[in-house]
């Protein structure tokens, strides 16, 4: 391989791995070193009924900018090149090849090419382990007639396992930013605060309740991207939690506080310790895990940022088969009212309460208050919130 090619342009095709964009500056460099008129990477897989399914696409400038036009008239199902028999490995495959032999379908795609203001081609194609095909193909400028010399097999031959990997890398990655999207917006629907800090004290992930938590909280902070504590007496006893969990990384501990103990709206905290192994030969990787919860919170008792309270009563209501007036009762008791306060609060007799909360037991087979209150404690309604901004990021509060 040239030094070239190993100096300049296979350097940049890697950076396309995670910058998707980079396939543009590379295809341009490739398309004025061919001396072609586009150059575009295509990705293909196989529908249910056998026709090559375009998955991906990454074009250079000329072919970015005439997008459009191309895509009418080349890049799309009536195109013959993509009812061609695909190759089991490698293949390098001129126009003049598969159009040999003159017909209404070859002569109405050359029309279309002049349509689209491109001359005819030579392609690189390469059948993944996935099952995918891989096409890098040049096109002539229109009218240009010269043919492909052997430079151009050489060229493609050298540049089709770098081509590959980094597409296979591309998806690897791609694949891995979409699981790590599905398990924050998951994670945001728990209503306990959860963070992750490296064994410096940075804070890098955490979930909506947590950045929401930190927002309005009197007693923690995030600074520079480090926890930070109102009180020296609470940084202190964080900052022993925090030690001792990175001390003892085998053990998984469960370290318990409470931050702003004797003040308003104290934090339960608890501190463990998060061991990974990426891989076989790879070392163990430590983060420290960070759970927070608010003490004076109940079970529907979240301002009305976090929680909508008529959406909470309506799942209690499908969860248990309750009526609207039954579930909003169920969910004051949970919350430590009393009969007798609920009733004062809604304005109805104690008769009515009563009335209700028998029919509330009949429902859930239950006879004890205690039992209802446990039940709705333990409902995944209790355990989850709604996502009111998924957008929102921990990165937002810091200061």
């Amino acid at each position: 391989m040239s030094a070239y090619y190993v100096n300049k342009l296979l350097p940049e095709l890697y950076r396309c791995v995670d910058h998707p964009m980079q396939w543009v500056k590379v295809l341009d460099q490739l398309r004025d070193d061919l001396d072609v008129s586009s150059v575009v990477v295509q990705v293909f897989g196989r529908s249910n009924t056998g026709d090559l399914v375009q998955n991906w696409v990454m074009r250079d400038s000329f072919s970015l900018a005439n997008a459009a036009l191309h895509d009418k008239w080349v890049n799309n199902a009536d195109n013959p090149r993509m009812h061609t028999e695909t190759t089991d490995s490698l293949a390098i495959i001129r126009d003049e090849e598969i159009f040999s032999l003159s017909s209404p379908t070859v002569e109405c795609f050359y029309e279309r090419l002049k349509q689209a203001r491109l001359g005819h081609a030579i392609s690189l194609e390469i059948k993944s382990s996935n099952n995918q095909y891989i096409t890098l193909i040049a096109h002539r400028k229109y009218g240009d007639k010269r043919g492909f010399g052997l430079s151009f097999d050489e060229c493609f031959q050298q540049l089709a396992p770098h081509i590959q990997q980094s597409i296979v890398l591309s998806e690897k990655l791609n694949t891995l930013s979409l699981q790590n999207a599905y398990i924050n917006q998951v994670t945001n629907h728990i209503n306990t605060g959860m963070m992750l800090l490296t064994l410096g004290g940075s804070v890098y992930w955490s979930n909506q309740c947590a950045t929401e938590l930190v927002q309005r909280s009197e007693h923690i902070r995030l600074i520079d991207g480090h926890l930070t504590f109102t009180h020296s007496t609470d940084q202190q006893v964080f900052n022993a939690l925090f030690a001792k969990a990175s001390q003892q990384r085998k053990a998984f501990p469960r370290l318990i506080a409470t931050i702003g103990q004797y003040r308003l709206n104290p934090l339960q905290l608890l501190v463990t310790c998060v061991n990974v192994q990426a891989g076989d030969s790879m070392p163990s990787e430590t983060v420290i895990g960070i759970f927070f919860s608010e003490n004076d919170n109940g079970f529907a008792q979240l301002d009305c940022a976090q929680l909508n309270v008529t959406q909470l009563n309506r799942e209690v209501g499908q969860l248990y088969g309750l009526t609207p007036a039954e579930s909003r009762l169920a969910v004051a008791l949970a919350n430590g009212l009393s009969l007798e306060e609920y009733s004062q609060q809604k304005g109805v007799s104690i008769g009515t309460v009563r009335i209700q909360l028998k029919s509330i037991f009949s429902k859930m087979n239950i006879t004890r208050q205690q039992e209802l209150v446990r039940m709705l404690w333990a409902s995944v309604s209790a355990r989850t919130r709604p996502v009111i901004n998924p957008s929102l990021s921990i990165d937002s509060q810091s200061s």
